[in-house]
């Protein structure tokens, strides 16, 4: 599973992808190495503001947001999924290994 700021950063970068196109999100992308905005979310805001206005940047933000929801909404459902396997494949294990509570407790054979 990811990490959660890896997360952040995929949804931000395709958001960028879907708002400005392939060619402005790589200018916007060269100039986020150059001011050395790294993966610090704080640094980041920063760096949207100063690109597009405190009101642009919120409004990418909102939509990064949302992406950044979905994303983890389905790491969630691949975690479960997942562990719901294991629970029933321990499921059955256990009524492998142990033999039914009734089959032990009959009175009449």
């Amino acid at each position: 599973m990811k990490k959660f700021g890896e997360l952040f950063f995929e949804a931000m970068d395709d958001t960028i992808k879907d708002v400005f196109g392939e060619y402005a999100s790589a200018l916007i992308r060269g100039f986020m190495e150059r001011e050395g905005v790294g993966e610090k979310i704080e640094v980041f805001n920063a760096f949207l503001e100063r690109l597009l206005g405190l009101e642009g940047a919120k409004i990418l933000e909102s939509i990064g947001l949302e992406r950044l929801c979905l994303k983890l909404r389905r790491e969630y459902d691949e975690v479960e999924k997942y562990f719901s396997f294991l629970d029933e494949l321990y499921e059955v294990k256990f009524n492998l290994l142990v033999p039914s509570w009734k089959e032990e407790h009959l009175v009449c054979n």
